[in-house]
């Protein structure tokens, strides 16, 4: 890679349950608004992501990164 994306951030310190952040779509909205380009999504948080469901679709997979392109967020 010869040039850096950034900034990104690790969304497992600001996941939780109260909006935006308990879902991929609003959390990655909320990234984005604060300058971000990209997030890391911590795959043991079923509110953001469902790892099982992950590894049996590609689909949701295509799907996910889908809403985080929507956001103008890329999955790093």
């Amino acid at each position: 890679m010869r040039i850096i994306k950034g900034p990104a951030i690790f969304l497992a310190q600001f996941a939780g349950d109260a909006a935006p952040f308990n879902t991929l779509d609003s959390i990655a909205t909320w990234a984005a608004e604060v300058g971000c380009r990209g997030v890391q999504i911590p795959s043991w948080d079923e509110r953001l992501f469902d790892i099982r469901k992950a590894a049996e679709s590609k689909t949701y997979c295509d799907t996910l990164h889908d809403a985080l392109r929507n956001c103008n967020i890329e999955l790093t």
